[in-house]
């Protein structure tokens, strides 16, 4: 199995519930700032979850596997 679609899946998801987390409750930050770091690291993690994801599948839809390009790690 490729490993980037089981760490873009957690990327998504973890994204997902901090960006909500950022959303319906900007309150809940860090005391020493006052930007909402829950929305942001949330937005960034569902952009990198996203990026794993869509990399994952081009490689899948371009049949390029470990065992043909000839690495055997």
């Amino acid at each position: 199995m490729d490993l980037r679609i089981p760490s873009g899946v957690f990327f998504w998801a973890m994204g997902l519930i901090v960006a909500s987390v950022g959303i319906f409750a900007p309150g809940v930050r860090a005391p020493l700032t006052e930007v909402n770091v829950n929305l942001y690291a949330g937005v960034a993690m569902l952009i990198f979850g996203g990026v794993l994801l869509l990399v994952a599948w081009r490689a899948r839809a371009a049949g390029v596997r470990l065992a043909d390009r000839g690495e055997n790690h």
